[in-house]
C-alpha cells in the first residue's frame, strides 16, 4: 500500500517475478534452497531440482498477485513454467519448451497464460482501484473496481483447505461474478463465501 500512495493505482512500475540476481522463486517456495544458506554456493555445490510440487502452487499464486495488482507484471524467463535454480549463474539455465516440459511445468504454463489473458480482458484488473478486504497469516483478499466491473482476488497461503467469508461493501457491483480457476463460491447478499484448497488462489470477475 505504501507504493500505491506514491505511484497511485494507474502507473507503469513493474511487478517482477524474479531476475538474474536472485534465486528462483520456486526453489525457495518448494524448500530446495533455504533462506538461511548462501544461495550462490548452493548452486555450485549441488543440483537444484524441484523438492516439493507445492512450489508450483505457490509460484502460480505469485503470478496471480503480480497480474492483479496495479502496475505492469513482468515475468523473468522460466518463471512461467517453474524453472528451478539457485542464485547466479544457476538461475540462468537454458529455457525449455513444448515436449521438453514435464506435466507440472505444462500445467503451470497453461495457468500462467490464463492469468495473463484474464488480466488483458478485464478492465477492473487493468485500470481499477484497489481495496484490501482481508489480510491475515494465511489469507488475503482484495478487490479491484472499474465503474461496474469488479474483480475479487483471494489467496490461501496455508497447507490446509480454507473457507473464506468476505463482506463486500455496497458500493461495489458483485452481480454475475464468475470463478476463473474452478473454486466454488456463493454470494448471499453482500457476503461472499469461497473454499480454497491448500496454497491456492481464485480470481472472481464479472
Amino acid at each position: 500500500m505504501q507504493s500505491l500512495s506514491v505511484y497511485g493505482y494507474h502507473h507503469l512500475m513493474g511487478n517482477i517475478s524474479g531476475n538474474q540476481d536472485r534465486t528462483r522463486f520456486i526453489s525457495y517456495a518448494d524448500g530446495s534452497v533455504d533462506f538461511s544458506e548462501d544461495p550462490k554456493l548452493a548452486g555450485w555445490t549441488r543440483k537444484i531440482e524441484i523438492a516439493d510440487t507445492i512450489g508450483y502452487n505457490r509460484l502460480l499464486a505469485l503470478h496471480a498477485f503480480n497480474f492483479t495488482i496495479p502496475g505492469i507484471p513482468v515475468i523473468y524467463y522460466g518463471d512461467e513454467i517453474g524453472l528451478p535454480g539457485a542464485n547466479d549463474p544457476d538461475n540462468r539455465r537454458m529455457m525449455r519448451f513444448g515436449e521438453e516440459l514435464n506435466a507440472r511445468e505444462t500445467e503451470t504454463l497453461s495457468a500462467t497464460s490464463a492469468i495473463a489473458n484474464l488480466r488483458s480482458q478485464k478492465m477492473a484488473l487493468l485500470y481499477g482501484d484497489l481495496s484490501v478486504l482481508e489480510v491475515s497469516e494465511n489469507q488475503m483478499a482484495y478487490l479491484r473496481n472499474y465503474f461496474d466491473n469488479t474483480a475479487i482476488v483471494v489467496f490461501n497461503n496455508s497447507s490446509e483447505e480454507q473457507i473464506m467469508e468476505l463482506t463486500i461493501p455496497k458500493k461495489y457491483n458483485i452481480e454475475n461474478l464468475e470463478e476463473n480457476f474452478d473454486n466454488a463460491f456463493i454470494v448471499d447478499g453482500r457476503l461472499l463465501k469461497i473454499t480454497l484448497p491448500p496454497a491456492s488462489f481464485e480470481i472472481l470477475t464479472n
